[in-house]
């Protein structure tokens, strides 16, 4: 009985530290990142006259046009911030959102973004003169499609505005759009002008950490088939720098001070 005591503290002090060292290289490798970006980023500065004078080309964000993109992912991550190159010829607000896709052909399932499809919603602020704006938006996501929406009207958002297109797309991007009556369309099929937006999402990938996990965990399992007196030696603590150190003496008359006494 005693032996299986000290087994099993052994064991749980081997995944308190897998769990440490798992979180730690998590909190390390990942720091805030963008995960996707339709384009890099164009000249900012941008006045609203430019726009009206066609010096400019862009796209409308309003309550009667929402704008976004089709993007995949191949690793599950968690968002921080999302948003892009926007434009108003005065300061208001409008919405951001990520929609579930099934497919690269796919769109969100609701012109109100009502259904459960929309995984998450944030407010930005249109700035004058262009700018890239962004919104926190803290969700997680699975490998697969997903798209990324602008609008107003919902979600208590207000503005008028547009995303400029003087930016430079990264790779094919396939470009969607709203309108009350047209439902959801291709915004590439329509035209070929409806190139060069700048959407980004910002934030974390999440590493699968079963790899070090399991590393430790075939250690206490090899560790554990020495004896029980062996192992403690292994796994005694001497200071707080020191996790593991093997002792140089192999049989105890009691339990070092790692041991915890716990009762059943």
């Amino acid at each position: 009985m005693k032996q299986n005591k000290i087994k099993r503290l052994i064991l749980r002090r081997m995944l308190i530290l897998a769990t440490t060292i798992a979180l730690t290289t998590t909190a390390t490798i990942t720091s805030a990142a963008t995960i996707f970006e339709s384009g890099t980023l164009g000249p900012t500065g941008v006045t609203w006259q430019q726009v009206l004078d066609g010096e400019v080309r862009a796209t409308n964000i309003t309550p009667n046009v929402f704008t976004g993109v089709r993007f995949r992912l191949d690793l599950p991550v968690v968002t921080t911030r999302i948003g892009g190159h926007f434009l108003s010829p005065s300061s208001g607000t409008f919405f951001g959102a990520i929609v579930a896709l099934d497919d690269e052909n796919d769109f969100p399932n609701s012109g109100d973004l009502s259904t459960m499809d929309v995984l998450g919603t944030t407010m930005l602020t249109f700035p004058e003169p262009s700018n890239e704006v962004l919104g926190d938006l803290n969700i997680s996501l699975f490998p697969g499609w997903y798209a990324l929406v602008f609008g107003s009207g919902l979600f208590g958002s207000t503005g008028n505005g547009v995303a400029t297109r003087n930016n430079t797309d990264i790779g094919l991007q396939t470009y969607i759009g709203y309108q009350p009556g047209a439902d959801w369309f291709s915004l590439t099929d329509l035209s070929t002008f409806f190139v060069d937006h700048r959407f980004v999402v910002q934030g974390r990938i999440v590493p699968e950490p079963s790899s070090v996990v399991l590393l430790f965990l075939t250690s206490a399992l090899s560790f554990l088939k020495r004896t029980p007196f062996e192992t403690i030696s292994f796994f005694r603590l001497h200071s707080p720098s020191t996790l593991l150190r093997k002792s140089k003496r192999n049989n105890y008359a009691e339990p070092p001070a790692i041991v915890e006494v716990v009762n059943h």
